[in-house]
């Protein structure tokens, strides 16, 4: 495969590269913007105009040019504006009779066992231009008849579908992006008695693939894989990581090596290379080559078909057999140029992809690594000191390469980058690679058990030491170092700095080197002295989070105290916390419990005093039988409470009522009326999401703190 990376970028070597930018450019045009379809069409027919002229003789070269990358351009915002508007209308929110078909096989999770499902409404819709079917999140109640269900089960169930909404807390998740982006419309829970089977419906080749993919799985726990080998294994070999712990996803972040986890374009490599090399005995000649060739990449399809045909593992398998079949045609091998027609292709049908995170670390760390090794390899001096040098300096390469291609997004959308991320590289990758021979041998000796056995017991060997390097390197001291916050301008910055001091690196220009290098690292000071001179004084954070009451104190120093309206600290308020201390860089939490005291926080009777204010939780009735006035500052009504505010501010007579987003929908509505009727200042968290109470002498201040 050929690649112009040691004598410097020339985009004119690539001529599918120059079409793949301007449908990018068109389609995060169509996206971020309203563009109607007269405005398309007439940028579309202009530049087919400006095409023709290219193409004949006298006109000038640019007209060419110019005229491509307008109908690409068009290409994009068309392609894009269709799906917007596909996907445009919002469910009713009113209850109704559903028939649905379950696209991928229900898992347990918590108290719901959760399926991806196509959804439509078996009733006409009463709210006008309302949407009627599309593809839903199903939140089941768990029951045995939950679990039994099957991809491609049909059930008809009586709820109501809600549209996708953040919580509106700093620094949570984008649950509507990434909703949108994967094309969900909305989620139901059900309980037991609102849904019922209707039978196993016809299956598509996703679903066949999904459901071959499962009796893998089940293999893998007949042949007495369990625990965090079984999660590792699944997770390489079939991409299935719903069962995958937090705190082993979390070792892999922080040692740099969460890609052998992602089953993509490093995973079918390995089998790519693997297959090659076992057809590569069939000998020589034109004719076998191109035998030979066809063989491998049926056997990849073959593997992705295996895996469940899941988006990433269809996007890696079409770049390598674009690859295969340039190779067969005696083309030119170009692999940028191939991994351009793969996205070109994969954009035009489904134009959201763009904005998928793995589309884009993929797509991302496969560039880098095409333009970058090269010159790396160059640099590192790959085949100068010998076979073992060589093959540890093109791991490191192949490292490097790709954590500068995949920089940026790691910075905006994790905000962390890996420490020791080469030295995890250099002992992972080898290891991932014999890790896939050995899966491939497990599944060609399926048929025989004994056979099997000795790739079993090499398996477990290989998996429990895989996971305990990636266990040693996340302890490390700093492994995982935190990032300031970057918004979208700020890492599109990142990039284009980043882009410049390589090209300038790559071209052996000095001073356009060190003159970009100190313009990154002032910038990267300056953003850092930024997010660090924004903290101010103490403060108390009220989340919105759905099953209890999350409060978080802050104090100046970084120090953090971590509060509920129940006793025990909960795994959901960790979910709904920790994203806002990683960000902020704060301390770790310190659960204070009703009766905590020290010289900073008290908390007693649901009293938190702290920072000048004074804050009182209620989640129960006990306050009824409180016979002496105590003023706060605010009151914060948690999922429990059932009494009439006017008696509840008697006993504590407040300036503010909040009500704690674990309220039922019901009690919220009912309280916020009798604030109204009382006079008195009342702010829902469930709708206007995060709050920060500040102290200010004997007054406080209110402030909203919504995220995405």
């Amino acid at each position: 495969m050929h690649c112009n990376g040691v004598n410097g970028f020339d985009i004119k070597n690539y001529p599918l590269l120059k079409l793949a930018l301007p449908l990018v450019a068109g389609i995060v045009t169509g996206w971020l913007c309203s563009v109607d379809v007269l405005h398309t069409a007439t940028l579309f027919v202009l530049s087919l105009l400006l095409l023709a002229a290219g193409m004949l003789s006298p006109a000038p070269r640019w007209l060419f040019g110019a005229g491509a990358v307008g109908v690409m351009l068009s290409v994009g915002i068309f392609v894009i504006t269709c799906d917007k508007e596909a996907e445009n209308p919002e469910w009713s929110g009113e209850k109704g009779v559903f028939e649905a078909q379950l696209l991928e096989v229900p898992h347990r999770q918590g108290v719901a066992t959760r399926a991806l499902a196509r959804v439509r409404q078996a009733a006409p819709v009463s709210v006008a231009g309302a949407r009627n079917e599309g593809v839903v999140q199903l939140y089941f109640a768990n029951s045995v008849e939950a679990e039994a269900l099957n991809v491609g089960d049909k059930v008809r169930f009586e709820g109501v579908v809600l549209n996708p909404a953040n919580n509106g807390n700093p620094a949570e998740f984008d649950a509507v992006r990434y909703m949108r982006v994967k094309g969900i419309t909305g989620s139901v829970y059900l309980p037991i008695s609102s849904w019922e089977f209707l039978g196993a419906g016809e299956r598509g080749i996703a679903m066949l693939a999904l459901s071959l993919r499962e009796k893998v799985l089940d293999m893998y726990e007949r042949l007495g894989f369990k625990g965090d080998d079984l999660a590792l294994l699944s997770a390489f070999s079939v991409g299935e990581r719903r069962g995958f712990p937090r705190y082993l996803s979390d070792a892999y972040a922080a040692a740099g090596v969460s890609h052998v986890l992602a089953l993509s374009g490093l995973h079918l490599g390995m089998f790519y290379m693997v297959a090659a090399a076992l057809f590569s005995l069939m000998g020589g000649g034109r004719k076998v080559f191109i035998i030979r060739e066809l063989l491998v990449l049926l056997l990849l399809w073959a593997f992705a078909f295996v895996a469940g045909l899941t988006p990433s593992v269809v996007r890696a398998a079409t770049l390598f057999t674009l690859v295969g079949v340039g190779r067969c045609l005696r083309r030119d091998g170009s692999a940028l140029n191939s991994l351009a027609v793969a996205a070109v292709a994969m954009l035009l049908v489904s134009p959201r992809l763009l904005f998928d995170v793995g589309f884009q670390l993929s797509f991302s760390s496969v560039a880098a690594i095409l333009l970058l090794l090269p010159w790396l390899r160059r640099v590192l001096r790959c085949d100068a000191y010998g076979r073992v040098y060589g093959v540890a300096s093109s791991l490191v390469a192949v490292s490097l390469a790709a954590q500068v291609g995949v920089f940026p997004f790691v910075w905006y959308y994790f905000g962390t980058f890996p420490l020791y991320f080469l030295f995890a590289n250099l002992l992972l990758v080898p290891l991932a690679s014999l890790l896939m021979l050995l899966v491939v041998g497990l599944w060609l000796t399926a048929f025989c058990s004994t056979i099997q056995l000795p790739f079993v017991w090499l398996l477990s060997q290989l998996l429990s030491l895989m996971n305990g390097i990636v266990d040693y390197v996340a302890s490390l001291p700093a492994a995982s170092v935190m990032l300031p916050q970057v918004s979208v301008p700020g890492a599109c910055f990142a990039a284009l700095l980043l882009a410049v001091l390589l090209w300038s690196a790559m071209n052996r220009r000095f001073m356009a080197t060190l003159l970009s290098a100190v313009v990154v690292c002032a910038v990267a000071l300056l953003n850092v002295f930024a997010t660090r001179g924004s903290g101010a004084g103490d403060a108390l954070l009220l989340f919105n989070n759905r099953k209890m009451a999350a409060v978080l104190a802050v104090t100046a120093g970084g120090d953090t105290y971590m509060l509920s309206s129940v006793p025990q600290f909960d795994a959901d308020c960790e979910h709904v916390v920790m994203p806002y201390v990683k960000r902020e860089c704060l301390k770790e939490p310190c659960w204070a419990a009703d009766g905590y005291c020290d010289s900073v926080l008290e908390c007693a009777g649901g009293l938190v005093s702290f920072g000048g204010l004074r804050v009182q939780m209620l989640a129960d009735d006990c306050w009824l039988f409180d016979s002496v006035q105590c003023p706060v500052d605010a009151l914060l009504l948690c999922r429990g409470f059932l009494g009439p505010v006017e008696e509840v501010l008697f006993h504590y007579p407040a300036r503010c009522v909040i009500l704690d987003g674990s309220l039922y929908e019901g009690s919220s509505r009912r309280l916020l009326r009798e604030c109204r009727q009382a006079g008195v200042t009342c702010v829902d968290i469930s709708q206007a999401g995060a709050l920060k109470l500040v102290g200010r002498g004997e007054d406080f201040s209110l402030e909203f703190m919504r995220g995405k």
